[in-house]
């Protein structure tokens, strides 16, 4: 148990639930009283049993859950005076309450504002250098200035313990699942380059070459969005650990609708800035694309993070017919595949091609933001996708025609 752990758990058995006939405050009934002050589902009895067992952590970023916990420790007797708020935060190695913060939770007796507010955080010669080292290292700048000054007792030079506290400490997260997920990520960045960069490469020199590069990409779009929602674990999240509600194969369909939706974004902005350079007669370079391969693998990330919270903020569930109109995004890589083959001849000619491109992409954020005036969402009916990519197809025999 954490000494964060142990704090919290005799504040939270000191307070009353005055609801319950003044029972002891249960770790269930914190997580519920949490919700109410934030508004929202809460927290489940085994996230807070986590919280005084050290097995989890609040986020440093979660503010908003911080001050709720020392509001309701604070409201139900528990926490009674300032500096058991103080002596809360310190532990966790948690900022300590600003003027605002604590004129909002101890209302009934706000302390001196003019006084300075005490602070856990160290002084720092260099603030922002070492942030950055802690945050990389240790889970607080705390945590990091203690190991810092550790590490400078002791004869000079200090630098040698120091430099063996930064690696035994970034020795310490490693395990070899972390080490072997990394690994994976490599090989996922390596099949985006092989299968989809080659689709890029203009101009093709003949037909069979450009044949073999689109059906590697059409391949490459279908298992790659795929192997991007393998690897995005939400088993070990907390956030949808608590939501007992939404349905785990749902979870996983929303973060592989995700991962599609994030790689064909990044895909179509990469083939307009390729189609650019085109245009622009600067030739590609193997750096450069393995930097816009590693931009699909982060969009996909990114995509399979937010799709799934996104729908859940929106509907407070996730269901499959919210957002059923974007699986579509799982056979966009082969229709694209199959537009392209026909017409990249037309799309690479000078200029025409950027032309045929940017009006669809137009075309398409007057429909989303047309649809978000009228709705207050940017999901797009499907007679509208029909009016889309009809236009596209006219564009295409216009290009012809034009020809």
């Amino acid at each position: 148990m954490t000494k964060f752990g142990e704090t919290l758990r005799a504040f939270r058995q000191a307070s009353n639930d005055p609801d319950r006939l003044n029972r002891r405050l249960t770790q269930e009934r914190l997580g519920e009283l949490i919700g109410h002050e934030m508004d929202d589902l809460g927290f489940s009895g085994a996230a807070i049993s986590d919280w005084e067992r050290g097995e989890s952590k609040i986020n440093v970023q979660d503010r908003n859950v911080l001050i709720a916990l020392i509001q309701v420790l604070h409201g139900r007797g528990g926490l009674r005076t300032l500096d058991d708020a103080e002596q809360l935060l310190a532990a966790g190695n948690y900022r300590a309450l600003n003027p605002d913060e604590r004129k909002e939770i101890f209302q009934e007796n706000p302390p001196d504002l003019s006084a300075p507010v005490a602070s856990v955080e160290p002084s720092q010669s260099n603030p922002t250098l070492q942030s950055m080292i802690g945050a990389i290292f240790f889970q607080s700048p705390q945590e990091f200035q203690t190991a810092l000054e550790q590490a400078r007792e002791g004869p000079s030079p200090a630098w040698p313990r120091v430099l063996v506290a930064f690696f035994r400490r970034f020795s310490d997260r490693l395990s070899a699942s972390r080490v072997l997920k990394f690994i994976l990520w490599i090989w996922v960045w390596l099949f985006a380059w092989v299968l989809i960069m080659p689709s890029l490469r203009w101009p093709f020199s003949n037909r069979d070459e450009a044949l073999l590069a689109v059906v590697i990409y059409a391949a490459g779009a279908i298992i790659i969005p795929a192997l991007i929602g393998v690897l995005t674990n939400t088993k070990d999240n907390e956030f949808w650990r608590e939501k007992h509600s939404v349905s785990e194969l749902n979870l996983r369909l929303y973060i592989h609708q995700g991962a599609s939706i994030g790689f064909h974004i990044g895909y179509f902005f990469v083939f307009m800035i390729g189609l650019l350079r085109y245009n622009l007669g600067v030739s590609s370079r193997s750096w450069l694309e393995i930097a816009a391969a590693a931009f699909l693998i982060i969009l996909g990330y990114a995509g399979a993070r937010l799709v799934p919270y996104n729908l859940l903020s929106a509907y407070k569930q996730l269901r499959l017919k919210d957002g059923r109109i974007f699986f579509v995004f799982f056979l966009v890589g082969p229709a694209w595949g199959y537009f392209f083959l026909g017409s990249y001849d037309i799309l690479l000619t000078k200029a025409l091609g950027v032309f045929i491109v940017l009006s669809s992409i137009t075309i398409l954020l007057v429909m989303m933001a047309l649809r978000y005036r009228q709705s207050g969402t940017t999901v797009i009916p499907v007679y509208w996708w029909v009016i889309f990519w009809g236009f596209i197809v006219i564009c295409q025999i216009l290009a012809f025609l034009i020809k």
